[in-house]
């Protein structure tokens, strides 16, 4: 297992909840391998006092937590819910398509969760693979929410890592975005053979993450 799948912090530990389970570890990589080995975990807890591993399965990396004294939390750096129908590389990237529909704030947050952040797609070739993706998926969804929002609702959007900056590729829809004062999140569209468009951030689609290689 290497170092860099997870993380530790000190003093803290996973809340109890429905979705925890004590038992017993020797020791605190003992219990970060039994959270890495379980689908369903992202964050577990470790006690040396009481060698006891507390397990996270509430399939996400953002959870509630306490300040106590001989407990280290264990974070994956990068989770693939179930919720993921297909996890997929090209380069120094992995990307997440999850088909379980959210809000764009929501999969924002979702996507930040896992470690990781919503699609922004800044290459030809880049756009050109999650395309192909999509299309070999087939699930007839409406489309995906990706990373860019339309900061100054105008004609231009940007990327959510850099709000200052206009995006260094485009392949947004003819016409796209049409309505930057009341849809300014941005989604690849089924119909456009997804190309990008504006859509209201409301609506609930299913969402892509992007995550990078330590």
């Amino acid at each position: 297992m290497e170092a860099k799948s997870y993380q530790t912090t000190g003093s803290t530990r996973a809340l109890w909840s429905e979705n925890t389970i004590d038992v017993d570890s020797t020791s605190m990589i003992e219990c970060a391998l039994l959270c890495l080995s379980n689908q369903q975990c992202c964050f577990a807890s470790f006690c040396t006092n009481t060698s006891t591993c507390r397990i996270d399965t509430s399939e996400t990396c953002c959870i509630n937590t306490e300040n106590v004294d001989g407990w280290r939390t264990i974070r994956r750096n990068i989770y693939l819910p179930i919720t993921s129908t297909r996890s997929i590389s090209i380069g120094n990237s992995m990307y997440a398509i999850i088909e379980e529909g959210a809000t764009w704030q929501k999969a924002n947050e979702s996507c930040k969760c896992l470690g990781g952040k919503l699609l922004e797609l800044e290459t030809s070739e880049e756009n050109e693979f999650i395309k192909d993706e999509v299309r070999t998926l087939n699930t007839g969804v409406e489309g995906y929410w990706v990373g860019g929002y339309n900061f100054n609702h105008d004609h231009d959007m940007e990327w959510l890592s850099k709000p200052n900056q206009l995006m260094p590729f485009s392949n947004m829809e003819s016409g796209e975005p049409n309505y930057p004062a009341f849809q300014p999140c941005m989604m690849i569209f089924r119909d456009f053979d997804f190309r990008w468009g504006d859509h209201y951030c409301s609506s609930q689609l299913s969402y892509i993450c992007e995550f990078q290689y330590q």
